[in-house]
């Protein structure tokens, strides 16, 4: 018969870690959390994850794996005032400005990057983006252009079925095989050089 003092194996295990200590007392153990640790949108401390139905170790390197993807996507300003400067056919990729990674919007499985054309009177459009470590893209090569297919054939499909329903432009899509379509009439383009990821 278990002991309700004592810590479970996945306890001790999750506690490990979540840099938890355990601290002996006469006759039971305790389970002492030492800090919290970071998620996407909060911190959580052990107490607060045992009770959750998630998995939350899984979600503990979301943080650290977005902060090294959005410096990444960062570090290729240029590529993506290049993108949208095609998508928008554009003469010049110096009419597109890449905001600020403060100004960027991320959800749960995409990041939108807001880019001003200043040649269309200070107007924004937004890059979205999808998380591969949230898609799936690791695990399962293709995951992320499976995304983008389906989101933008429901555009097109709603465009075509229900014009009444007021969805935002899309200008275009790129894969990341650098197939690309501009318009959704523009036949499809091979960027073969193009690689956000």
């Amino acid at each position: 018969m278990l002991s309700r003092n004592k810590p479970t194996i996945l306890q001790r295990l999750t506690a490990i870690y979540f840099n938890c200590g355990f601290a002996a007392h006469t006759h039971s153990t305790t389970i002492m959390p030492l800090r919290s640790r970071r998620l996407l949108r909060e911190e959580i401390t052990f107490s607060v994850a045992q009770d959750k139905e998630l998995n939350i170790l899984h979600q503990l390197g979301y943080y650290d794996k977005k902060e090294q993807f959005f410096d990444s996507l960062y570090r290729k300003s240029n590529l993506m005032k290049s993108t949208v400067a095609h998508h928008l056919s554009l003469q010049s990729a110096d009419a597109c400005v890449v905001a600020d990674m403060s100004d960027w919007l991320h959800g749960s499985f995409n990041v939108c990057v807001p880019v001003t054309i200043s040649t269309w009177q200070e107007k924004r459009v937004l890059l979205r983006i999808p998380l591969p470590y949230r898609v799936g893209e690791f695990l399962q090569p293709g995951n992320g252009d499976e995304k983008i297919r389906c989101e933008a054939g429901t555009y097109a499909w709603l465009d075509e079925n229900c014009p009444e329903v007021p969805i935002p432009r899309l200008y275009g899509f790129g894969l990341s095989t650098g197939q690309t379509v501009s318009n959704l009439t523009t036949p499809v383009i091979n960027n073969s050089n193009i690689n956000i990821s």
